[in-house]
């Protein structure tokens, strides 16, 4: 019972666990029974030869012979014990060995074994020695464990008794007259053995029944356990496998990783180059068209310098991707004032917003001061952002807000930039910090663009401990907010060892 509440705990015991129990020992014991029934079939097969054979010699012993005057002749016991006994027993010898365990097959036997009583008795001339044969053949009989036939035997032998107690009394109690009631006597005493035997019998099952209970417990506990170890087994050989096949992918990772590194550093340096020098000769080219005052080819020049800064700028994405993902990007963390740099964010981003009829408004709020970051990625989040705002958006408004809040626990400083655009969905704005991914389809033909630069401005954030966020509605624009550390000097206005340590606590702090 202990073994089967590990296996199967109580918590977790199902309906299925408690009839697969109930079946499997409903098998068992009927297998049992079986067995039972088929053993006793074949003893009393035996038996009835025994019998027999005890019979015939019985009645040469006894009467062998009856004499008529001086004539003698074989008695009629010797002719009943070899003809009327072979006839009792041979049935049930047939049906023990042809139809072993089956119903018919002990019933049978129990009514012939009493017949068996009732022809002993009649060779001894009613003697109360052979009556005792009765409840010896009831106590074989009990073997089968099955009351039924006990209630058969007896029927049969008090049947006996009364026809013949009353039509032939001698046979049964050695007496020609004999009160007709003798016969309930003799049947009240096989009743008594029968309550005994009968009580056995259904004890005899109940422990049969329980120990088959027991066994399906523990056949189907023992079946779970080969089961749980055979499952253990195969997961410790998938993991292996999956361990493994992760360890070559890993290796084949960091080799792909090598060779894309490779190759991007390669493709940086031979894409560069050319560009670099198509970019300043479109420069030099528009400088002598306007010396020589041709503006013939300015135009072109112009889209020629354009392109070449939207190449440059989409494999600096690529890179700054690469490098992100590859977790190989390297940042100049320095303490830097916050208002120079947004001056000049302003001034980068002022004609790109006017080009789509778009005002733009700037605050930087009096308590904003110093940050510890990368001025340069600062500035390229700052610029991504802004550059997006003014794409999307036209004849609207664009605000760019600096301040310091109170954001959990500490102060933050706060970049917001927020316009007056398109706007986007829930599932839009869902997606919208994965690599290579827009709004849409449509957004990506009428704008363009690769959906790099708003991955690298997450990523960037959070490499510099902050976060972006986005608040936005379809159709009525959208508000970026970036959100950094901020840091108060002991005394910003003054330099020296006092500062220099505060930076590397700050720095620290940051990178922990």
């Amino acid at each position: 019972m202990r073994l089967w509440n590990k296996v199967f705990p109580s918590n977790g015991k199902t309906a299925r666990d408690s009839a697969a129990v109930a079946d499997s020992a409903e098998l068992i014991y009927a297998a049992s029974m079986r067995k039972t029934y088929v053993d006793t079939d074949r003893t009393f097969a035996f038996l009835f030869v025994i019998q027999w054979v005890a019979g015939i010699l019985l009645a040469c012993l006894i009467s062998p012979l009856t004499w008529i005057g001086d004539a003698a002749q074989v008695h009629i016991h010797v002719w009943a014990a070899v003809f009327l006994g072979g006839a009792i027993s041979a049935f049930p010898i047939f049906l023990a060995w042809k139809h072993p365990g089956e119903i018919l097959t002990r019933h049978v036997i129990a009514m012939s074994q009493m017949l068996w009583s009732a022809l002993l008795i009649h060779l001894t001339g009613g003697r109360i020695e052979t009556h005792f044969h009765v409840f010896g053949s009831l106590a074989f009989l009990a073997l089968y464990r099955d009351w039924r036939v006990i209630v058969i035997a007896t029927v049969t032998v008090a049947a006996d008794h009364c026809v013949r107690g009353i039509l032939w009394p001698q046979s049964v109690f050695g007496m020609q007259i004999e009160s007709p009631y003798r016969w309930m006597e003799h049947a009240m005493w096989v009743v008594f053995e029968d309550i005994i035997l009968i009580r056995s019998c259904l004890r005899g099952c109940a422990e049969t029944r329980e120990i088959a209970d027991r066994e399906a417990k523990l056949s189907i506990a023992n079946d779970r356990l080969k089961s749980q170890m055979s499952e253990r087994l195969r997961a410790e050989a998938e993991v292996r496998r999956l361990y493994e096949d992760l360890a070559l992918a890993h290796d084949a990772a960091i080799e792909a990783n090598r060779v894309k590194s490779q190759f991007l550093a390669n493709m940086s340096h031979e894409l560069r180059t050319p560009l670099n020098a198509i970019i300043g000769y479109s420069e030099l080219l528009q400088l002598l068209a306007a010396k020589k005052k041709d503006l013939t080819f300015v135009p072109d020049l112009e889209r020629i310098h354009k392109s070449g800064h939207n190449l440059l700028t989409l494999i600096n994405d690529i890179l700054d991707i690469s490098k992100i993902e590859a977790g190989k990007l390297e940042l100049e963390l320095a303490l830097f004032d916050v208002r120079p740099l947004v001056e000049e964010v302003h001034e980068i981003i002022a004609p790109l917003a006017s080009q789509n009829g778009n005002t733009l408004d700037v605050s930087v709020t009096p308590e904003v001061g110093f940050v510890l970051a990368d001025s340069v990625r600062l500035k390229q989040c700052l610029l991504n952002l802004l550059s997006n705002a003014c794409k999307f958006t036209k004849d609207g408004h664009l605000e760019f807000a600096v301040a310091t809040e109170q954001f959990g626990n500490a102060a933050s400083l706060v970049f917001r930039v927020r316009d007056t655009g398109i706007g986007l969905s829930p599932e839009q704005v869902a997606r919208l910090f994965q690599p290579f991914t827009q709004a849409d389809a449509s957004t990506t033909r009428k704008f363009g663009g690769t959906g790099l630069g708003l991955a690298i401005t997450k990523k960037l954030c959070e490499a510099m401990g902050g976060t972006i966020d986005l608040q936005s509605q379809l159709g009525a624009g959208s508000t970026f907010t970036i959100r950094l550390p901020t840091y108060q000097p002991p005394n910003p206005s003054k330099g020296g060892p006092e500062i220099a340590s505060w930076e590397n606590e700050a720095l620290a702090a940051t990178a922990g």
